[in-house]
């Protein structure tokens, strides 16, 4: 190998001019720089920016005050769609996890029956951006996203700091998720997290059971790397965790717990693993247990809407659910008939996506 006059190789940087990591800044050759630098190079009227992310959504800039801490509190804004009509006939009702045809029509008018209701009650409603315009034009052949859309609460997760976009379990709805997230970023929600890799999770499988505590379902919506990817996400948020498991037979975890209130919770006893709902009790909710009626079974009388602490949005057909309730101080605002919604085997709750709870 050749070696220069130095002493090294030829080609090679001599040691003592190489870059350190602990180089001073008084220790390089003049560049021609002002002795103060501009603040692009941190200078003097560089200002570090302060504060976390949640005094950004508290201020209201940059990001949009939407945030959940707790799903008893009162709700201020939700999410609310219907799909285009062909996206109800783009294949047999089974292959789009429908019950049967849906009619657009009759669609249409169960969720503006729904908004009518929440704005009633004070609560914004916002609409999901079709699917053509959520994708940037038509989707490619055979897919069938966007079918099942009317069903917003499985399409992100709203925590204290951000939205967390799911990951849809059916390929069927591939792709609802970025109707999701056109709407977030155009309201300036900003999204903390969307789930990846071969994570699976609808965000009707997480409950906020209270301020720091988030339930997570594991079934088949939200597997294992899912509900860990949703664990790591609270746990950066410094809540607590609690994986419930799912029954066979139940989409989600919205299906067999809803909190009612404070310390309040309805519970499917007869479905949710006993180790699960002693888990529950243990932490010191209260549960009131809902019985297996007809109404719950086939008519989604627990697929209700919380709208503040022991006030609720009933489906109709829900008469032994709300009496039930009732003895525990929990007050039923309203009740919705969605007869077509039903069909599409989803309820309000599943209808209604949550984007913002007032805090206390």
């Amino acid at each position: 190998m050749a070696v220069n006059p130095a002493g090294t190789p030829s080609g090679s940087v001599p040691p003592q001019a190489r870059p350190s990591i602990g180089l001073a800044a008084t220790d390089l050759p003049a560049t021609g720089l002002p002795a103060q630098a501009p603040a692009a190079y941190h200078g003097p009227n560089w200002r570090e920016r302060t504060g976390s992310q949640a005094e950004d959504l508290a201020e209201g800039w940059p990001w949009a005050p939407y945030a959940v801490h707790a799903d008893h509190h009162r709700l201020t804004d939700v999410v609310l769609h219907c799909p285009d009509p062909a996206l109800l006939t783009a294949a047999p009702p089974d292959r789009l996890q429908h019950l049967t045809t849906l009619d657009h029509g009759a669609l249409a008018a169960d969720i503006d029956r729904l908004q009518a209701g929440y704005e009633h009650l004070g609560i914004t409603v916002h609409r999901l951006p079709q699917r053509r315009t959520a994708l940037g034009g038509a989707a490619a052949p055979g897919r069938l996203g966007g079918a099942n859309a009317m069903y917003a609460r499985d399409l992100f997760w709203m925590g204290p700091e951000g939205a967390v976009l799911s990951r849809m379990a059916s390929g069927v709805r591939a792709g609802e998720e970025r109707q999701a997230a056109e709407l977030l970023t155009g309201l300036g929600v900003p999204i903390a997290r969307t789930v990846g890799g071969t994570g699976l999770f609808e965000g009707a499988d997480a409950l906020w059971l209270r301020p720091g505590l988030v339930a997570i379902g594991v079934g088949r919506r939200t597997n294992t790397e899912g509900a860990l990817q949703i664990a790591e996400e609270a746990r950066q948020l410094g809540a607590d965790r609690l994986l419930l498991r799912v029954p066979e037979g139940v989409q989600h975890l919205l299906g067999v717990v809803q909190v009612v209130g404070e310390g309040l919770l309805a519970v499917r006893t007869g479905r949710l693993d006993p180790t699960d709902t002693a888990a529950l009790r243990w932490l010191g909710f209260h549960l009131i247990e809902v019985p297996e009626w007809p109404e719950v079974v086939e008519g989604c009388a627990m697929n209700l809407v919380v709208v503040a602490d022991r006030v609720v949005v009933l489906p109709d057909g829900s008469a032994r659910t709300r009496a039930l309730l009732a003895r525990y101080g929990v007050e039923c605002a309203a009740v919705l008939p969605v007869p077509e919604l039903l069909k599409g085997a989803g309820g309000i709750g599943c209808a209604t996506g949550i984007l913002a709870r007032a805090a206390r």
